[in-house]
């Protein structure tokens, strides 16, 4: 459960407040809410598979603190962006 705990508050900080996140927020206000949350779900779900398939085949090829290297320097990068 530590993992689980850790995980969703490590994407939760990371949602919370984005564009997507705001995106959201403003489709719910206009459209039918349920249906909207069902799409976010869907769409966040596709793209944490994802995510989680490609972690797990880059780990293969390189180490953990190169991809954290990498993916620390594009969370900056998006985030000046």
């Amino acid at each position: 459960w530590n993992l689980a705990a850790q995980t969703f508050s490590l994407v939760f900080a990371a949602e919370f407040g984005d564009r997507s996140f705001l995106s959201t927020i403003a489709l719910a206000a206009a459209q039918n809410p349920v249906s909207v949350a069902l799409g976010a779900v869907v769409a966040h779900t596709i793209a944490t598979i994802i995510a989680i398939a490609g972690g797990a085949i880059l780990s293969e090829y390189i180490s953990e603190k190169l991809i954290g290297l990498i993916g620390g320097s594009l969370f900056i990068v998006f985030a000046v962006t």
